[in-house]
């Protein structure tokens, strides 16, 4: 069975945010990068899958040079090989769109896939459209928000699977290849070894440029790709000022509190909370 891995890099969640001088975007001097931590669920799934079914895990990413380090991650972590669609106008994009046609094209490139994880959302722009419109590019079905793999039939080319919902779970089988999209609640990734870490480094990582890409086949030109083609354009980026206030609510100075007192401040306290904070 081959799985595969749908992978994007993001800046680090501790990192401190700056947008850059043209205004529409983030200033990335300096900046950590790391593996979007919902594929950190997509990587582990599918090693398990591997494990209890048998097959091979691939990993794809398409972006900047840089983002070879989430693939070796991933790779440490346990999977097989990776696919590096690599270009530096690919960090610049904001059109989900284009990035869903790059993988898909690549993802026809590779015989017998039967399934597909990956992360529910990317956290820098947090659209959650990337595995719905690859899912649609290839005409497969699209599983969203995924809590459990039940169980999985490479033969019969099925797919049992737990979902969510409101007030439970319900239980969902779909025919392979299927596209699944994972939330946090669905496993615990594994670390790296450093053992498996130094491994990683010599596992096959294919590199993939814009040029080796069928832009007429995509329905979309070249210069799509990039903040310059992109369909959704940023008009302005601000980073939220937080203000930060202490109100001390006064009583009595005495030792013993009268009543009378605690109940006057706590009428206070809910106004504050009603018409100041708006928690209530």
């Amino acid at each position: 069975m081959k799985i595969v891995v749908l992978i994007t890099q993001t800046q680090d969640t501790e990192a401190r945010i700056k947008v850059d001088s043209s205004g529409d975007s983030i200033d990335t001097e300096g900046m950590k990068w790391i593996m979007n931590p919902y594929d950190e669920f997509a990587v582990e799934e599918a090693i398990r899958t591997k494990e209890a079914y048998g097959g091979e895990v691939v990993l794809i990413t398409a972006g900047p040079q840089r983002a070879s380090q989430a693939l070796l991650q991933g790779l440490a972590m346990g999977a097989d090989s990776a696919v590096h669609i690599s270009d530096e106008a690919i960090g610049e994009t904001v059109d989900s769109l284009v990035i869903s046609k790059l993988l898909a094209s690549e993802l026809g490139n590779i015989e017998g896939v039967d399934l597909i994880f990956t992360g529910m959302k990317i956290i820098d722009e947090e659209s959650v459209q990337v595995g719905i419109q690859i899912a649609e590019e290839l005409g497969i079905a699209h599983l969203a928000l995924v809590s459990k793999v039940i169980d999985v039939k490479p033969e019969e080319k099925k797919l049992v699977c737990q979902k969510e919902i409101d007030g439970g779970s319900v239980s969902v089988e779909v025919s392979l290849p299927a596209l699944i999209t994972c939330p946090d609640a669905m496993n615990e990734p594994r670390y790296a070894s450093v053992p498996n870490i130094m491994k990683a480094k010599r596992k096959p990582m294919k590199m993939v440029s814009l040029d080796d890409v069928d832009f007429g086949s995509l329905g979309i030109s070249r210069d799509a790709v990039g903040k310059s083609g992109a369909k959704i354009k940023t008009v302005s980026l601000e980073v939220p000022e937080v203000e930060r206030k202490l109100r001390i609510i006064k009583g009595s100075d005495e030792t013993t509190v009268k009543g009378d007192e605690i109940a006057e401040s706590a009428k206070e306290l809910v106004k504050l909370l009603r018409d100041d904070a708006k928690v209530i």
